[in-house]
């Protein structure tokens, strides 16, 4: 069975972005070798989810920009979660033709490789929540915001799966969740 795997960038003090939405912060921290490896596992994906405030701001930069990271995101497969947008026009994306419960069901029972979460931090809470996501790959930056939009508004115990250090202090872990988050 396929697994949905979600990945973050992290502050220390757990925020995604900051109150307005920025992401300003991350981009200082990625080294060559974080890119290299960011690269890597995404090319690894056969399907990115993501939520419709993700999917505008990628699907207005992805599409124009060169490179290999570039092609991963312009050619593997992504489904898109709104209960606004009527259409999705980037190369190889759909609309959900269900709820998330249902759609990550169905995917996962489909044969493929890896499922990926391009989270915004509403879509990510709601996976968390609901206990959708089968593995965690956060990237903790070594800053602080003070406030902004967390990763996680539920509580769930982890695993360490795998711990990754880079010279410039940020560190990756791979988090399995030992436990349901309490859906309410």
């Amino acid at each position: 069975m396929r697994t949905v795997t979600l990945g973050m960038n992290v502050s220390l003090d757990g925020f995604v972005a900051t109150d307005d939405g920025g992401l300003d912060w991350v981009f200082p921290n990625f080294s060559p070798e974080l890119m290299a490896d960011t690269q890597q596992l995404l090319g690894g994906l056969d399907t990115i989810l993501m939520g419709r405030k993700n999917y505008e701001g990628q699907a207005a930069t992805w599409p124009a920009a060169e490179g290999p990271l570039a092609d991963v995101m312009n050619n593997v497969e992504k489904v898109v979660f709104s209960t606004t947008l009527t259409d999705v026009d980037w190369n190889n994306a759909r609309l959900a033709t269900g709820s998330p419960e249902e759609e990550i069901a169905r995917l996962k029972s489909l044969p493929g490789g890896p499922i990926g979460v391009s989270g915004g931090a509403a879509f990510a809470q709601y996976l968390s929540s609901h206990g959708l996501v089968d593995e965690y790959r956060l990237t903790i930056h070594p800053v602080v915001l003070g406030s902004g939009l967390p990763v996680f508004t539920t509580n769930i115990g982890f695993d360490i799966m795998d711990s990754t250090d880079y010279p410039n202090g940020v560190t990756v872990r791979r988090l399995r969740p030992t436990h349901a988050a309490a859906v309410s």
